[in-house]
This record gives C-alpha cells, sequence and structure tokens, in this order.
C-alpha cells in the first residue's frame, strides 16, 4: 500500500510539475501580446517603459493610438495595407501555382538528376533571403523594374517557389502512385489527375504553403526598403519603421507602434482562420519535417 500511494504521489508531482512548467511557458509566450495590448490603449509616455500600464487604470485607456494610424498616417494606414496585401497575395498566388508543379514533378517524375536538382533547391533554400537583394536590384535596375509592384513580386515569388516547392514535394511523395494510375486507368490524363485527384489530396500542404508564403512577404522590410523609392508603393513593414525610429531617433511612442503593430496583424490572423484547418493539416500530416 505504501509503495502504491508513493508511486501515485510522484505521479502527480510529476504532472504538478509538467503543468506549472507548461503553465509559465505559456505566460512568457503571450506576455509581449499583452503587453502589446495594453500599450495600444494607455497613454504611454514618449520614451519610457513604466511596469504601471500593464493593469492600466480607466482613466489611462485611450484610442489616441489607433486613431493616429488609421487616420493621420501619411501615406495612409489603407493605401499600405493595399500595397502589402497586393505584394503578399499576389506572391503567394504565383508562387504556390509554381510550387505545385515543381513539386509535381520531383516527386511523381523520373528523370535524370532529379536527386541533384532537389539537392539544389534545399542548398538554395537555406541562405537568408537577404544576400539575393544585390542581384535582384542591379537586374531590375537595368530592366526599369524598381519601384514597380512587379519589382517586388518577382522575387518574392521566387522565395515562395524555392521553399513551397519542397513542401509539396514531400508531401506529395507520401501519396501512393497507385491512386493516380488508377486515375490514369479511368482514362484521366496525367494533367487531369494532377488537378483532379492530386491536388484535392494536397490541400493540407497548399493551405500551409500558402500562408508562409503570404506572411513572408507581407511582413517583409529588407526587401520592400531597397526596392521602393516612393511613398505611393509604401507597405505596412516600410510604414511600421518609419513610426518605430522617425529619422533614427529610436522608438518615440511605444503605444503608437504597438497599435500599428497589432492592426498589422489582423490580416495574417484572418489568414489563418479561413485557412486553419488546411494550414493544420499540412503541418501534422508530414508537410513540415524536421
Amino acid at each position: 500500500m505504501k509503495k502504491q500511494h508513493s508511486r501515485r504521489a510522484i505521479r502527480i508531482l510529476k504532472r504538478a510539475a509538467s503543468h506549472a512548467v507548461l503553465i509559465v511557458a505559456c505566460l512568457f509566450a503571450l506576455f509581449p501580446i499583452y503587453f502589446m495590448i495594453v500599450a495600444s490603449f494607455s497613454t504611454f509616455p514618449l520614451g519610457a517603459i513604466s511596469a504601471s500600464i500593464l493593469v492600466p487604470r480607466p482613466s489611462q485607456v485611450t484610442l489616441t493610438s489607433y486613431h493616429a494610424i488609421l487616420l493621420d498616417q501619411n501615406p495612409s494606414f489603407v493605401a499600405m495595407l493595399t500595397n502589402s496585401l497586393i505584394f503578399a497575395g499576389s506572391a503567394a498566388l504565383i508562387g504556390l501555382g509554381l510550387a505545385a508543379f515543381t513539386g509535381f514533378a520531383l516527386s511523381k517524375f523520373n528523370f535524370p538528376g532529379r536527386r541533384t536538382f532537389v539537392y539544389f533547391i534545399l542548398l538554395i533554400s537555406l541562405f537568408p533571403s537577404f544576400v539575393m537583394i544585390l542581384p535582384f536590384y542591379l537586374m531590375f535596375a537595368k530592366l526599369g523594374l524598381i519601384d514597380t509592384y512587379i519589382g517586388l513580386i518577382i522575387p518574392y515569388s521566387a522565395g515562395a517557389v524555392v521553399f513551397s516547392g519542397i513542401l509539396v514535394k514531400n508531401y506529395m511523395d507520401s501519396i501512393p502512385d497507385d491512386i493516380e494510375e488508377a486515375a490514369l486507368v479511368d482514362g484521366l490524363g496525367r494533367t487531369e489527375a494532377f488537378f483532379r485527384v492530386l491536388i484535392p489530396l494536397c490541400l493540407p500542404v497548399l493551405g500551409l504553403a500558402a500562408f508562409l508564403a503570404f506572411v513572408g512577404p507581407y511582413t517583409d522590410y529588407a526587401f520592400a526598403h531597397v526596392f521602393i523609392d516612393t511613398s505611393n508603393l509604401w507597405t505596412l513593414a516600410l510604414g511600421l519603421y518609419s513610426i518605430n525610429s522617425p529619422e533614427g531617433q529610436g522608438v518615440q511612442n511605444y503605444g503608437l507602434v504597438c497599435a500599428f503593430a497589432l492592426v498589422m496583424s489582423l490580416p495574417i490572423v484572418a489568414f489563418y482562420m479561413a485557412f486553419q484547418r488546411w494550414i493544420i493539416g499540412g503541418l501534422t500530416m508530414g508537410a513540415v519535417r524536421g
């Protein structure tokens, strides 16, 4: 009896310890979000951080920061949001379409050098994206594509193809060839089998790839800073930086920055909620492998 009680006590202690660790980890992860929400609604002093804002008094709650970013920005917040959605949406659609064909070819076709080509794509994906800024800039400057929508959509789409192509290829590897062969026996062509059979089966990984291909360009600062000269094409990342560090002076208004970042994150949250089933399916069914 004593041994059973001791074992039970040990199990309870282990469970309590694991729950305590998880609670601390959750609090650690959620605290920055809580801080941003509270700071965005408070009269936060310029250039100073105070612990008193963590539990703000009702008199400190204000919508001044949201009013400033939504109505007083130049260029307007709506214009920057529109530009960001155009860049990110176009890159996601183009990159995803090309990645689907790339993954299909690498997974279901046997051709000389296929393994070498896969390793080459993996090698390219290891390099940070900003190393391509100078080559793209020099090439696009000669083509007159600097400060244009196309000048940013092309490198964004290229980056999406490299990463998403590998995701789709890995996922299609898990789909038995018998499924495609059965479709061919039923009279479908290779192209029809791809669109009518394989694509529906790949919706989880395509949803994940689309989400990742959208988030990257939407939050990118490096390419946008180099390729955009006029404020008419500013993205939200550039707008956030402009209020975050005006003229290199550092953060001047934390409430304004937090409010801008929160509103900026809403399209990403909406995208995730709309395609949550496919995104989670892609993550849990082997789309991302360690």
